[in-house]
């Protein structure tokens, strides 16, 4: 069972490459690390300094297109370091609904449709952003059931 919880989100800055693909998991896997290499190119010849693990943020849905920014969260002063394909923002401030997701990645919209009813049914609505942070990475784990990714949705 998941285990939903209301959080206090303090707000976070974030370095990021936006991009679009098709849902299909070997898309959305292939555009997410080349994104991440992007920002993590810029993050060594910065000097950037990541405040923890690989995000992805999503602002809209759509069920054919999967439109993300995958980054990493940062202090201020290194967002101002953004360029190029490297955009900054900022994940705001204030309660968001949160869980974590264990198993594979291609399973996180079976994840995301329990949630969606958990919200519905505690009378919220979704907001934006909703974002992601991989605790773990597929090459950290012996199978992907051991894959943990820290989910918050921003709900009203």
């Amino acid at each position: 069972m998941t285990n939903y919880q209301m959080v206090e989100f303090e707000e976070q800055h974030y370095v990021y490459n936006a991009r679009s693909c098709s849902m299909d998991p070997s898309d959305i896997s292939k555009n997410m690390g080349l994104a991440f290499q992007t920002v993590g190119d810029l993050i060594a010849r910065k000097g950037i300094t990541s405040a923890g693990k690989p995000l992805s943020v999503y602002y809209g849905y759509d069920p054919q297109i999967m439109t993300f920014r995958a980054g990493f969260l940062v202090s201020g002063q290194d967002a101002e370091k953004a360029e190029g394909d490297v955009k900054a923002d900022v994940l705001p401030a204030g309660k968001v609904l949160n869980y974590i997701h264990e198993g594979p990645y291609a399973k996180l919209r079976v994840s995301y449709d329990a949630a969606m009813k958990y919200i519905d049914e505690n009378g919220m609505t979704i907001g934006e952003p909703t974002w992601e942070i991989y605790l773990n990475e597929p090459d950290d784990v012996e199978t992907e059931d051991e894959l943990k990714t820290d989910i918050y949705i921003t709900v009203k």
